[in-house]
């Protein structure tokens, strides 16, 4: 599978200034603007960009989602991967990532103009199921804070998902788990606007950290990731998200068999009933020495 990226790597920037929150030029996935304080004063402060992507499969617009620029091939591949257009990257000839982004500017805001998006462009080995493809297109947009609002009837929301295998982790060690994946949300550190998802090892080991405006997109992103890299499954790996529970999240985890998920927010019921009936391990609420596993 060849992919092409001609934007950086966001995740990989260096801020040097986080502390002061106001680095000479912000990286991608980050806009410095003017706000006014309490107290009269015009300061500089850092905001999450937001912006469009459509992603497209053989040449076909699938669906546009509201998303912080950055691992946009990830992004597109765990969607595909999420929604069961593929189940593997050996499905895929090439993911193209076409920057065209221009910012949205005020005047064009206030007569409903966002501005011009970035694509991705997937290819696949063979035409898709097209009954597939139908299912999961969207007739609007997606936006940053939810990713099942495109779904135009209450069963499109059903996927088949795997029975999991029990996996037993301490708690000591998932509570351990967004410790140490805080190091790695640049994004958040410097706007406090931003989610992040982790994937682990069973053991503790943090393989992936991806930052996204959507909770939604960052756990796209990393299992997006995984999938480039070859996986099918993730039935040995923990994911770890920075906000809470839900049931997208749950189902987009299920997809994938991963069979442990720790959250640092909580659990909604759904996401409760959903994981229980995989056999999937939740764990909501976590903190150093806190931590609800659901039973």
């Amino acid at each position: 599978m060849a992919i092409s990226n001609s934007t950086d790597e966001p995740q990989n920037a260096t801020i040097q200034s986080v502390a002061s929150k106001v680095p000479p030029e912000a990286p991608p996935g980050i806009q410095q603007v003017s706000v006014r304080k309490r107290h009269g004063a015009v300061v500089s402060d850092l905001v999450a960009v937001e912006a469009p992507l459509e992603i497209q499969v053989d040449q076909r617009p699938l669906v546009v989602t509201m998303r912080t620029p950055g691992h946009d091939e990830e992004l597109a591949v765990g969607f595909l991967f999420a929604e069961g257009i593929v189940t593997g990257s050996g499905q895929i000839a090439s993911v193209c990532v076409q920057p065209e982004s221009t910012a949205a500017v005020r005047s064009e805001l206030a007569i409903g103009r966002v501005g011009q998006g970035d694509r991705v462009l997937v290819a696949l080995q063979k035409a898709p199921e097209m009954a597939v493809v139908d299912r999961a297109q969207r007739e609007f947009r997606a936006t940053a804070a939810c990713g099942v609002c495109g779904k135009e009837r209450l069963e499109d929301l059903d996927q088949p998902l795997p029975s999991l295998s029990p996996v037993n982790c301490s708690s000591e060690l998932l509570e351990s788990l967004p410790e140490t994946m805080r190091p790695h949300q640049i994004l958040f550190e410097a706007t406090g606007g931003i989610h992040a998802a982790g994937l682990f090892t069973l053991t503790g080991e943090l393989l992936c950290v991806r930052e996204d405006i959507g909770r939604h997109n960052a756990v796209d992103k990393v299992i997006g990731r995984a999938v480039i890299q070859g996986a099918t499954s993730l039935k040995d790996h923990i994911l770890v998200v920075s906000g809470r529970a839900g049931f997208e999240l749950v189902q987009k985890a299920l997809k994938a068999a991963i069979p442990v998920m720790v959250s640092v927010g909580a659990a909604s019921s759904l996401a409760v009933d959903m994981a229980a009936a995989a056999g999937m391990t939740l764990y909501s609420f976590v903190g150093t020495g806190r931590g609800n596993l659901h039973i």
